[in-house]
């Protein structure tokens, strides 16, 4: 809920947002800071990459960055790229922003031996611990250092256990005057305790239309149109991942990979189909995160083999692998199709609730429909000329 209006929080314009595609959260911001009735705890949710984390740290600028004056000795607005705090937010060096995610080190961890080599992976595995929320509350306690106020951002919210949700509860409650804290998670209903969601002004996240992805990829980061054109399609509406994948082509060559490994899975024998629950399963220990994004791919793979077994080619998000996904959607029913959407998000489900992970794979590769390699001949491109 918003903090009463003081006159002395009324603040110019803001400008020189680095999220693009949100209008309406932009837009939002920018009035609760000129207004001043900014929160004093938000919970963005929205899909993976989609632009919450950097939503978060344009706030964190915005609510420590001072008016640009200009030549008049006026403050027009407030600028998000001209700001010396903003910069150093950016850079993840200010003392008083600090981002908290699964892998963050907490104090605990450092009077901690760290002979033990697996003690990242197992606090991957733990999510946003009570370390993690007891060094938040005992940070919170202290005047901002540098900035104007102390922001905290949670990226991952929804990997709080019910002990740091009730720990977080008391600071969520009772607020201090310049102290904001931000929970990032992908939607409201992944997070349990509806508590901590009554406490945050909530930021839904929708993904950006491909359009204006390709636009932003042209003039902010000045890619070339064709390949800003594929990137755009292939971030399914995640701003994040094209700016990713525009930066390391290696993003894009999993994501080619990821395309053939499904299709000859589902051209492939049983053999072939546990030996791939195995491998998957045993990485999900180590990285839990990476597993998760498999079984997105896998969604988004089915969706494009709809797509092209009801002829919406243009609808397709792999264009570069159309001939072969059409080639397995002929192969297949409207109701194999839709059944395997199904098994694999009961699968995803379990994954998350902690299920045994090679168990469920293996039952997962037991549901999903199989197509003849003999009429999958694109899968044989290597073999041509």
């Amino acid at each position: 809920m918003p903090d009463s209006v003081s006159p002395e929080a009324i603040r110019p314009p803001v400008v020189g947002w680095v999220t693009f595609g949100h209008p309406g959260a932009t837009r939002l911001l920018s009035r609760s800071s000129e207004t001043g009735r900014l929160s004093h705890a938000y919970l963005i949710t929205g899909p993976d990459k989609v632009g919450k984390r950097t939503l978060a740290l344009d706030i964190a600028c915005m609510v420590n960055s001072e008016p640009v004056v200009d030549m008049f000795g006026e403050a027009p607005n407030i600028d998000l790229n001209a700001s010396h705090q903003a910069e150093r937010i950016r850079k993840g060096v200010h003392s008083d922003v600090r981002v908290i995610d699964p892998n963050t080190e907490s104090s605990s961890d450092k009077k901690k031996s760290s002979g033990d080599s697996d003690d990242g992976d197992k606090r991957s595995r733990m999510g946003i611990r009570i370390d993690h929320i007891k060094d938040l509350i005992q940070d919170s306690a202290t005047s901002p250092f540098e900035g104007l106020k102390k922001v905290f951002i949670i990226d991952g919210a929804d990997r709080m256990n019910s002990e740091s949700a009730n720990a977080l509860l008391k600071t969520l409650e009772e607020p201090a005057d310049d102290v904001i804290l931000i929970l990032l998670a992908p939607s409201e209903e992944s997070i349990k305790q509806e508590t901590v969601i009554s406490r945050c002004q909530k930021i839904d996240l929708r993904p950006v239309d491909a359009d204006v992805i390709e636009s932003e990829l042209i003039e902010r980061y000045e890619a070339e149109p064709e390949q800003a054109r594929s990137l755009s399609r292939l971030a399914r509406g995640c701003p994040g991942w094209a700016i990713d994948a525009l930066h390391d082509a290696t993003i894009v060559d999993a994501h080619n990979q990821a395309v053939l490994r499904f299709a000859e899975i589902i051209t492939g024998n049983i053999e072939e189909r546990f030996r791939y629950a195995r491998q998957t399963g045993g990485q999900f220990w180590r990285d839990r995160d990476a597993v998760l994004a498999e079984m997105q791919r896998w969604l988004e793979w089915w969706r494009d083999v709809a797509m092209m077994r009801h002829k919406l080619d243009d609808q397709v998000i792999n264009v570069e692998w159309a001939e072969l996904l059409g080639e397995i959607a002929s192969q297949l029913k409207e109701a194999q199709i839709s059944a395997a959407v199904s098994s694999i998000q009961d699968a995803t489900a379990a994954l998350e609730a902690n299920a045994v992970p090679q168990l469920t794979l293996e039952v997962l590769m037991l549901d999903l429909p199989w197509a003849d390699p003999s009429k999958t001949p694109s899968l044989n491109f290597g073999d041509d000329e």
